[in-house]
């Protein structure tokens, strides 16, 4: 098994790293530049659509696992008849869920970099972030339930379920997009946090419940692909950079990072597995929760930017965006390791 991780992460690694050039050229081609101003670190103008590229390289990493290990398509045509006071209500299936993080990804990678050239009104980035993750969720990926130590697994009602696989969708993608504002820092978080992502769904897949072990494989291949990506994409993002990943790029990270832990990192028999996922990106989420309060007070839109960022505060006190990343890597490894050690002494489902 451990073969299409593999697989998926170095050609998703390689990939990227041969796309960064062309989407440099068209960001040039069409005008899609990051200018210095006040509020901006950079003090040269820098291509935006580093996106589209990381998007390309996890597409090609997954087409990779799926033409070459055979065992993947295997495991895609799983199908689980779901069912409720004995009669089938649905059919979930492996395939459909890739599809539908496929299609979700490709409308948020679209939306961001079309953001990066026009700069859309923030309604029309809200709906089209709501209709990437109902996209998702009719191909099946959704917080259907929780599973409570001496409940057994509690299932939500339909509306509820929808809400809380939205709000989470919306909060990983969102809290990615702010925490992009230094060289290397989102791309550098997300690779930390999809490998942490694959490590966790390695140490579960063996659990006993059929549908639980087959969507945690998934989510590992999933989880491998988006960090061979991130970190192909680090070789062109990381101070000083040539290019930038954009909205485009955060956008679709947040979401793939958000539909890989509702697959696989939430397939857990205790409550606790809800904190792996956000104590992982716990630092971006901790940041921007402050942005928006900061905000809100200040009597700016939530959506204004703003110099006020942890990263930021540091800067201002004289560290290097160096300095600065490599901090914030540590912190985020820190916080990875305490959701492994999570993940490896909870015991199994």
């Amino acid at each position: 098994m451990i073969h299409a991780q593999l697989v998926a992460f170095f050609v998703a690694l390689a990939a990227t790293a041969g796309l960064v050039p062309l989407f440099i050229g068209l960001s040039r081609r069409f005008g899609v530049m990051d200018l210095p101003d006040p509020r901006k670190v950079h003090t040269h103008p820098t291509a935006r659509w580093g996106g589209g590229a990381i998007a390309g390289g996890v597409f090609l990493g997954l087409g990779a696992v799926g033409f070459f290990i055979p065992w993947f398509s295997k495991l895609l045509n799983f199908h689980y008849q779901v069912l409720e006071k004995g009669q089938t209500v649905g059919v979930l299936s492996l395939r459909a869920q890739l599809t539908g993080v496929i299609i979700g990804g490709i409308l948020c990678v679209v939306l961001g970099m079309w953001d990066d050239r026009k700069s859309l009104p923030p309604v029309v980035k809200l709906l089209t972030q709501i209709i990437a993750a109902y996209v998702a969720m009719i191909y099946g990926v959704r917080m259907a339930g929780l599973a409570i130590p001496g409940f057994g697994f509690v299932t939500f009602p339909l509306l509820v379920s929808q809400i809380v696989t939205l709000f989470w969708l919306l909060g990983f993608m969102n809290a990615i997009n702010l925490t992009d504002g230094l060289d290397g820092l989102a791309g550098g978080i997300c690779a930390i946090a999809a490998g942490t992502f694959l490590f966790v769904a390695l140490l579960q897949s063996d659990t006993k419940i059929l549908l639980y072990s087959k969507q945690l494989k998934l989510a590992s291949v999933l989880a491998a692909a988006v960090s061979g990506a991130c970190l192909g994409f680090l070789i062109y993002n990381f101070n000083p950079a040539k290019v930038f990943m954009g909205d485009g790029g955060a956008l679709f990270l947040g979401f793939m990072l958000g539909t890989i832990s509702i697959i696989g990192t939430l397939k857990t028999s205790a409550v606790i597995a809800l904190l792996i996922p956000v104590i992982v990106v716990a630092l971006p989420v901790v940041d921007v929760a402050f942005a928006l309060v900061r905000r809100a007070r200040s009597g700016n839109g939530l959506m204004t930017a703003d110099k006020g960022h942890f990263h930021h505060r540091l800067l201002a006190l004289g560290w290097t965006q160096r300095e600065v990343v490599l901090l914030v890597y540590v912190m985020t490894l820190l916080f990875s390791m305490a959701a492994l050690l999570l993940t490896f002494f909870r015991g199994k489902v």
